[in-house]
């Protein structure tokens, strides 16, 4: 009778430890750092939802609220995506503790985004400055196609995919 309970039993057992090893495996993998995560939701709020409402709410006092206006109504021009981002904080930027620029990277367009943020008190973070892949009309920063050059430059650079942002 012990050895048929120990038959069913092991079974079990193993199915269960193998799914909690894929568990932590997966949380563990790509978890987003506080300041990767402000960086996600003020590009979703600006560059997929144009929501302007949500993305004023995360600027800084240092930031004009007119300068997110323009890239809000270009990404209310065009048809809502909202493809997989690489995310990393930037290897070739000062970073603090409570200050980090993040680099967004979209592989569906080709498209870069920086996000600096600042950590306030509470622990929430406030968006300093960003900016997006350089526009003729209207600047912004050129990228130099920044993923595949800092790819190659910083090899050790973990880009961490969020699907879905």
């Amino acid at each position: 009778m012990e050895e048929l309970k120990l038959l069913l039993i092991r079974p079990w057992f193993y199915a269960f430890s193998a799914l909690s090893v894929l568990v932590l495996l997966s949380a563990c993998g790509n978890q987003l750092s506080g300041s990767e995560k402000a960086a996600v939701q003020f590009y979703k709020s600006v560059w997929v939802e144009g929501d302007m409402d949500h993305a004023a709410k995360m600027l800084s006092n240092r930031v004009n609220p007119q300068e997110v206006r323009w890239r809000v109504d270009d990404t209310l021009t065009e048809a809502m995506t909202n493809p997989s981002i690489l995310v990393v904080e930037s290897p070739t930027d000062r970073q603090s503790v409570n200050t980090r620029t993040v680099l967004i990277h979209r592989p569906a367009d080709k498209r870069d985004y920086r996000v600096t943020v600042r950590r306030i008190p509470g622990g929430r973070w406030k968006v300093l400055d960003f900016q997006q892949n350089y526009d003729k009309d209207r600047g912004g920063y050129i990228s130099n196609d920044a993923y595949q050059r800092l790819s190659s430059e910083f090899p050790g650079v973990n880009w961490k995919r969020v699907d879905n942002p």
